[in-house]
């Protein structure tokens, strides 16, 4: 990934999608997309309202550029926006700030948390007691910054927890279940483990508790990026480098192995695909990592194997 980034052109990290009040039915989506995107010369964040995301093309997107490049992005119960930035921080900035980027794009964040801890982070995310975790590629870890710490502000803190694993080879994302159990990808491991909410309680050296893994002919997990549930509790996973999105039906997730994927999907659209995320109707949003290319297929064309055509893909007009 970092010679990626030097070499100056723009790459798409992550995405998240930030929900709005809806004056339409509650069925809508009422929500802009945010990618975040690593560069040597003009990264940053940028977002998609619905209605850019509505029909394929080549909309212009508003731009966060306080910065040179993002990783990880996540938001909080208020909105607010967390980003993993250069340097090993992480930044937030408010809802009111988010509101007012097409007059002030260049906003100065009201939150920069450092640590001595952090060695190369990447990817972030919130459990369910608003605590932030952020994943440390060259740890092997994710560590925890208190909903406590978050709230303290700016400064040079300790991770609350740092849980390492040798189950986690080169992570890059983490997310969590609807029971609180954390799941995080392992780039270089071709795996995906999964920590219970009850292992997320207390920091040191811990053994997964369900380890997915690549049934080593890069047909499973290979390279895998920024997973996501959907509604039902199935999981599913960008493969950067098998150039494919899978599924695993929430059975399959009870217990270690290989299984192979209940869906396979391998668009020609997926170059690089390495982020994923759903919308509030159930459509997957998969971003490429090479191009930042945005295609979002709907809930029915998940329901089988195949390379079907995105119902809408976006390139942003700064990537």
């Amino acid at each position: 990934m970092n010679n990626d980034i030097l070499r100056g052109r723009r790459w798409a990290a992550a995405i998240a999608i930030l929900m709005l009040t809806c004056a339409a039915p509650s069925h809508a989506w009422c929500a802009n997309l945010w990618v975040s995107v690593t560069s040597g010369s003009g990264g940053g964040i940028e977002s998609y309202t619905p209605g850019q995301l509505a029909k394929s093309g080549t909309p212009t997107p508003i731009h966060l550029s306080t910065f040179d490049s993002a990783t990880g992005i996540a938001f909080d119960e208020s909105h607010n926006l967390w980003a993993v930035i250069d340097g090993n921080k992480v930044v937030r900035f408010t809802t009111a700030q988010l509101k007012n980027l097409e007059r002030d794009p260049n906003p100065a964040p009201g939150v920069i948390i450092k640590s001595m801890a952090f060695k190369s982070l990447y990817g972030c995310g919130f459990d369910h007691e608003g605590n932030l975790w952020v994943v440390d590629v060259e740890k092997g870890s994710i560590d925890e910054l208190s909903e406590a710490q978050l709230d303290a502000g700016s400064g040079n803190v300790m991770p609350h927890i740092v849980i390492t694993s040798p189950d986690l080879v080169g992570p890059s994302f983490v997310t969590f279940d609807k029971l609180g159990n954390t799941w995080v990808d392992s780039k270089n491991g071709d795996q995906i483990a999964k920590f219970t909410a009850g292992e997320l309680t207390s920091g040191g050296s811990k053994s997964a508790d369900i380890l997915l893994s690549d049934d080593g002919g890069c047909t499973n997990l290979c390279s895998p990026g920024e997973i996501a549930f959907d509604q039902r509790g199935n999981l599913w996973v960008p493969n950067e480098d098998a150039k494919t999105v899978v599924e695993y039906a929430k059975d399959q997730l009870t217990s270690s192995g290989k299984p192979a994927p209940m869906v396979t999907l391998s668009s020609a659209i997926f170059d690089a695909p390495w982020g994923a995320v759903f919308d509030t109707s159930g459509n997957l949003v998969v971003m490429n990592y090479s191009d930042g290319t945005i295609a979002k297929f709907t809930s029915q064309q998940l329901k089988a194997s195949g390379a079907p055509i995105p119902e809408v893909s976006v390139t942003g007009s700064n990537i």
